[in-house]
């Protein structure tokens, strides 16, 4: 087994515990901030596919026991995000520390917006229509402003985690 595989699923935990106990309950205008999906977005933008879709679904996977969703949808836009972070990390758009300084605010701003419309969608293709019920527009914007903001100090924390998967590579 890879060693990342083992930090990544350690990781994924920690950012379940701290979105169900500390950040869940804070919310800005009603509007929880989701740092289950801004955890796969780092890593796949260090890493590869591979690491962005792992740490995607282990913490869909166990967000999911926490809320009234159909199980597993939280796993696939998880996986997704990861998975599309991992393509741009390829690109090495994932090394935000020579970047210029509106490039982490972009692609996190343009995650936030795309994450919840996607879960939106995708829960509908499972057969769950209550997600329609809640204010998208809302949380597009409020998760893309916090997706903005805490990219870059995310991906400066998941580099620890990550780091090795890029820097085993090269």
């Amino acid at each position: 087994m890879k060693t990342w595989v083992p930090r990544i699923a350690l990781a994924s935990i920690v950012i379940v515990a701290i979105q169900t106990t500390i950040v869940s309950p804070y919310r800005i205008a009603g509007i929880a901030i989701m740092v289950v999906w801004l955890w796969p977005l780092c890593a796949g933008l260090l890493g590869d596919q591979r690491s962005g879709v792992v740490a995607g679904v282990l913490s869909g996977l166990l967000f999911d026991a926490h809320v009234a969703t159909p199980f597993g949808l939280f796993a696939v836009v998880g996986g997704l995000v990861g998975y599309v972070a991992g393509m741009l990390g390829r690109e090495d758009l994932g090394d935000l520390r020579g970047s210029v300084w509106w490039m982490p605010l972009a692609i996190g701003g343009g995650f936030g917006l795309a994450t919840p419309l996607v879960l939106v969608i995708v829960g509908f293709l499972f057969g769950d229509i209550q997600l329609w019920r809640g204010d998208v527009g809302a949380t597009m914007v409020v998760n893309a402003v916090a997706f903005g903001l805490l990219l870059r100090p995310g991906v400066a924390a998941s580099r620890v985690i990550v780091g090795s998967v890029t820097e085993a590579r090269r």
